[in-house]
């Protein structure tokens, strides 16, 4: 296993917060949100999706641009951080289907 998805799956999958990252991801890769609108959309508290994008973030697995309130998310260009969220996303029921909109199982 390469060294990336190792990485991805210990923090996605073998971590206690590892299915809010997933879920957070899932709405980022239909579209870039500031924080509130992502905590909204997530249905989670502003500090909670704040401690979740920072750490993403850290791991270049989520990038953002702008500044201050404006600040936008987005998944990493990274084709191996795309190829495994997608992945991941799809066995979790998550993966938005360009012509059929979200697919979300849960």
């Amino acid at each position: 296993m390469e060294p990336i998805k190792r990485f991805l799956y210990w923090l996605l999958d073998g971590t206690r917060g590892g299915p809010t990252r997933v879920r957070l991801l899932s709405i980022l890769s239909r579209r870039p949100m500031n924080l509130h609108q992502l905590a909204l959309s997530a249905k989670l508290d502003y500090s909670t999706a704040e401690h979740h994008i920072r750490l993403l973030e850290k791991h270049s697995i989520v990038e953002c641009t702008g500044a201050g309130y404006g600040k936008l998310y987005f998944v990493s260009d990274s084709p191996a951080i795309h190829d495994y969220i997608k992945e991941k996303l799809e066995g979790e029921g998550f993966y938005e289907n360009k012509k059929t909109g979200p697919n979300k199982i849960r």
